[in-house]
């Protein structure tokens, strides 16, 4: 896998600051409106995309190693919220996303909404991230900003920290508000714990995390975003998680293979006796089950 931060002609990432909140003096927070701004679009919004749209429009890639490009050259945007107690990590896991440096920060203090593409088993799409759930204004302010963020995202990132059993229970009640706001609508959901490479200090095991996925029908990952780790696989395993629930079956069939043909034989193997146990064993079908929540290429 491959991360690239240039595009053509040298110009830089195309990256969203962060978006005002309307301040207390004016009406109340079902009757605000963001400012609408060519550069700068609404909370969750694209300035030329609605969720799903398709148009060419070059940006800075995010690739996957893999042998087949979209003919096409469509291009989908998606937006994605993070979701989670503050200090369990989302910032950095956004900041990975969007390709900026440890040493940079302090550069894009402020900045909370992310654009980027990624090419994910041949196919180009667009992930704009938002990292708009906590805020530093009123209480009034934040309640209408998180209301908003429950809503307009295609996809979720709940994330907690393993070495905090508080925002883990976090976690769970914010998947249990998911359900109720989002009941009717099959949206990707998953739940991440980060900090993983703090080992001594953990307070949530990698079976609690996997069981509570299962419980609230989500998929689960570890990640340790100081080490980078499985953060790539989380982006990429959203795309595929938006695409199985959005395109067809012959669709996402044919990405399968062009993953499947990177697994391992062992690890063929090992899906191929899960499945054929499974179809006779209820208990095992739930341990197959448990199994594959953490499987971001299938449902």
């Amino acid at each position: 896998m491959t991360l690239n931060t240039e595009r053509e002609g040298k110009e830089t990432l195309r990256r969203r600051a962060s978006t005002p909140i309307p301040s207390a003096h004016q009406p109340g927070p079902r009757d605000r409106q963001l400012p609408v701004d060519p550069r700068h679009p609404p909370l969750g919004q694209s300035a030329s995309y609605q969720a799903g749209d398709k148009s060419v429009h070059p940006r800075a890639s995010w690739s996957s190693d893999s042998e087949e490009s979209d003919s096409s050259g469509a291009e989908c945007l998606y937006r994605v919220v993070l979701l989670g107690d503050h200090g369990v990590g989302k910032s950095s896991l956004a900041s990975i996303f969007a390709g900026i440096q440890e040493k940079d920060a302090h550069k894009h203090i402020g900045e909370d909404t992310y654009e980027r593409t990624l090419t994910v088993d041949g196919e180009e799409t667009t992930l704009v991230v938002m990292d708009t759930w906590e805020t530093e204004k009123q209480e009034e302010d934040e309640k209408w900003v998180q209301d908003y963020c429950m809503q307009v995202g295609n996809a979720y990132v709940i994330v907690y920290s393993i070495t905090d059993r508080s925002s883990f229970e976090s976690a769970s009640e914010l998947r249990i508000q998911l359900r109720r706001i989002r009941q009717a609508e099959n949206i990707p959901i998953i739940l991440v714990g980060n900090k993983s490479d703090l080992v001594r200090c953990r307070e949530v095991a990698v079976e609690e995390g996997r069981a509570c996925a299962v419980v609230f029908d989500c998929k689960f990952i570890e990640t340790s975003a100081s080490l980078h780790h499985n953060v790539h696989e989380l982006f990429e395993g959203i795309v595929r998680q938006i695409r199985l629930r959005r395109d067809s079956k012959e669709a996402n069939e044919r990405r399968r293979s062009i993953y499947k043909r990177k697994e391992s034989i062992t690890k063929k193997a090992r899906r191929f006796l899960d499945r054929l146990v499974a179809k006779n064993n209820k208990k095992m079908a739930l341990k197959v089950r448990s199994k594959s929540c953490h499987d971001l290429t299938v449902l």
